[in-house]
């Protein structure tokens, strides 16, 4: 039977290999040839880093959803829209016109609550572009917008604008804090 190959030497800190005569380790730096003291405190360290990254990303995570959930609830709202559309108006010739716009912002607005965990900001502002366009349009055809309508859109303007406002935000933390 052949002798055992010598064990690869690894890092205590990180685990990659390393040369037998480093003196810090090539890919996180910590202390080979340090004293105790020195390495414990440079796992310290580690430790502490690697928490306040988990804890931002948490943050991250967490406004993340608050957003994906707003377009979510738009999604909701406009589905509920097409589908009382059409119960309401199954009698006239244009129940087609109205479901089928409200059918496909609610699908669009799916998607983007969805995409929004990969790319918040671009999904946040195109949802509020995207709902701005589409209350535009809905206030020409139907001028006789009452005023509890008006605040509905206003205060689903104001959750799409702090969508967007926390998308900002998370960009800069995520850019401050070198996270991808």
């Amino acid at each position: 039977m052949p002798p055992a190959p010598p064990p690869i030497p690894r890092c205590a800190a990180c685990f990659k290999e390393i040369e037998k005569d480093d003196v810090f380790c090539a890919h996180c730096g910590y202390p080979l040839k340090g004293t105790s003291v020195e390495q414990r405190t440079f796992i310290a360290k580690q430790n502490r880093v690697d928490y306040y990254k988990a804890e931002i990303s948490k943050k991250i995570d967490d406004r993340i959803d608050k957003g994906a959930t707003t377009l979510f609830c738009l999604a909701g709202l406009f589905i509920l829209a097409a589908i009382i559309g059409f119960f309401k108006l199954q009698d006239n010739t244009e129940v087609l016109a109205f479901v089928i716009p409200y059918l496909f912002l609610g699908i669009i607005f799916l998607l983007l609550g969805e995409y929004s965990k990969k790319k918040p900001l671009v999904c946040f502002v195109s949802g509020l572009c995207l709902y701005i366009i589409a209350e535009l349009y809905d206030i020409v055809e139907r001028p006789q917008a009452s005023l509890l309508g008006i605040i509905v859109i206003i205060i689903v303007i104001v959750f799409l604008v702090l969508g967007v406002k926390s998308a900002v935000e998370i960009e800069q933390i995520k850019k401050e804090n070198n996270i991808s």
